[in-house]
């Protein structure tokens, strides 16, 4: 993809829009990614990186980022490197949330594609008691999260009618640690770069964004 290395984020996203700088994997870079890296700062205070980082499984700069997200994984393929190298980062403390995945066909090439990680776990729903759901904000419920055009338009919120319920999978370690996460059926990218859209619910991008920082602040004391 055509995506540059580094974007610098003005005032973590000012208002409205970047120019979107790819797709597939790219898709929402960089406003999504510094939007939400904005909230954070303006939520907690946390130090966060003024850039977003375009970080490849094999890249030699991956073990310094304990967080990863990454969209569209409908789509995501890992050869035998790339699922070794992810699963050492996964196994060394590591955190990856993935996102904006619809239907059966897309949950099915994820779940394959993370079965090549690790072969003897699996993805399962998490319940709402888990402590994931309550670091920061306390998340009652699982709200699907629809792209820009859905919300700005009204309607349904899914994009495809064979599974249309949102969810939210886990994989854990040994431990118990949660080590992977997925908002399936849903789209926080799209919430985070267009929550300052007058036509965008600020229902979907508030609980976007309470999700988001849950995940990260369980990602960072875990």
């Amino acid at each position: 993809m055509p995506i540059p290395p580094q974007f610098v984020c003005p005032e973590f996203g000012g208002r409205n829009f970047f120019p979107r700088q790819g797709w597939g994997w790219g898709t929402d870079y960089p406003g999504g990614d510094c939007k939400f890296m904005g909230g954070i700062h303006r939520l907690t205070g946390m130090r966060v990186a003024p850039n977003p980082h375009v970080i490849g499984a094999m890249d030699p700069d991956l073990f310094k980022f304990p967080f990863l997200y990454a969209v569209e994984v409908g789509g995501m393929y890992f050869n035998t490197q790339d699922a070794a190298r992810i699963r050492e980062y996964l196994l060394r403390g590591g955190f990856f949330y993935v996102d904006d995945f619809w239907g059966r066909a897309e949950r099915e090439n994820f779940e394959a594609q993370m079965k090549k990680v690790f072969p003897e776990r699996q993805m399962e729903a998490l319940p709402l008691n888990h402590q994931i759901f309550h670091t920061f904000f306390d998340i009652e419920s699982i709200m699907q999260v629809p792209g820009q055009g859905d919300g700005c338009y009204g309607g349904r919120t899914w994009q495809v009618r064979d599974e249309t319920d949102p969810r939210i999978f886990g994989m854990k370690d040994d431990s118990g640690r949660v080590m992977v996460v997925a908002t399936y059926n849903s789209d926080m990218g799209d919430a985070w770069e267009y929550m300052d859209l007058a036509c965008y619910p600020e229902k979907y991008s508030g609980e976007a964004y309470r999700v988001g920082l849950n995940f990260m602040i369980y990602a960072m004391t875990h």
